[in-house]
């Protein structure tokens, strides 16, 4: 009995992997202070519609960014949302209890599309890779690497700030 699963694992039941993980996070803070923020790359809306629950779900003040690889600020957001309700469905839970304000998108670093490196997400793969051994790939996750970098510069995020940067994989592009 074959179950499909589509790009991302963007169902409702594919994103709960995702809010699942984020229990883990909190397990591994043994009772210190979660994150004030987690960025990460977000285009089929799973991953954000996973740890955007995950946060309700566990009760965290977590502020989610997603940063686009390629969609619209306001569609991704919508569709993460949908997300985010079906979960509260798969788990029998009233809509409301994981709702809140709309989920965070940011789509200023798409650049030419999927696929296409920008200058500011070529950076941040030379500088995670000589910096911190970190390895991100130019189609995605160096986008929204790029993206915390820009924050950080800008001053967006507090002094006191801890972020978290949720790294969704990639690497292997790299050696495409």
């Amino acid at each position: 009995r074959p179950f499909i699963v589509p790009l991302g694992a963007s169902t409702p039941r594919g994103a709960l992997g995702l809010a699942q993980g984020v229990g883990e996070l909190v397990d591994q803070l043994g009772g210190q202070r979660p994150p004030d923020v987690i960025v990460h790359a977000s285009s089929s809306g799973g991953t954000q519609a996973g740890l955007v629950a995950g946060c309700r779900l566990f009760d965290l003040p977590t502020r989610v960014v997603g940063i686009s690889a390629d969609e619209e600020a306001g569609a991704l957001s919508a569709l993460v949302a949908a997300l985010v309700a079906g979960i509260a469905g798969e788990l029998g839970l009233a809509a409301d209890r994981l709702g809140g304000p709309a989920p965070e998108v940011d789509d200023r670093f798409v650049g030419g599309g999927y696929g296409v490196p920008t200058d500011a997400s070529r950076e941040a793969v030379d500088l995670a890779a000589r910096t911190e051994a970190l390895f991100v790939d130019h189609t995605y996750t160096a986008k929204a690497l790029a993206a915390l970098i820009a924050y950080a510069r800008e001053g967006r995020f507090e002094n006191a700030a801890t972020v978290l940067f949720w790294h969704t994989g990639g690497q292997v592009g790299l050696f495409a």
